[in-house]
């Protein structure tokens, strides 16, 4: 399973923007994420996201590019799972 979201512009726009998106993995079951340490991963990301951007001047224009992905190494059992998260913000 996998998610990303990303958008560009001034900071205010920017957290609207990606907040629409995170809305897309986050929406109940099973129209979202299955996994609930997947989901759990995605709603601390985009508040870590939020926060840093809140440091940031609201009319400072920014790139947010987020994605991640959960693998198993018993898919079946959902055994060993293990998640690759990148986040940048330029």
């Amino acid at each position: 399973m996998s998610w990303s979201a990303s958008a560009s512009g001034r900071v205010p726009e920017v957290l609207a923007e990606l907040s629409r998106q995170f809305s897309y993995p986050l929406a109940e079951k099973p129209a979202g994420l299955t996994d609930d340490g997947e989901r759990e991963t995605v709603r601390l990301v985009a508040a870590m996201i939020a926060q840093c951007l809140g440091t940031f001047d609201p009319e400072r224009f920014v790139r947010v590019a987020a994605n991640g992905h959960i693998g198993f190494i018993d898919w079946e059992a959902k055994g060993g799972a293990h998640q690759q998260v990148s986040v940048t913000i330029t």
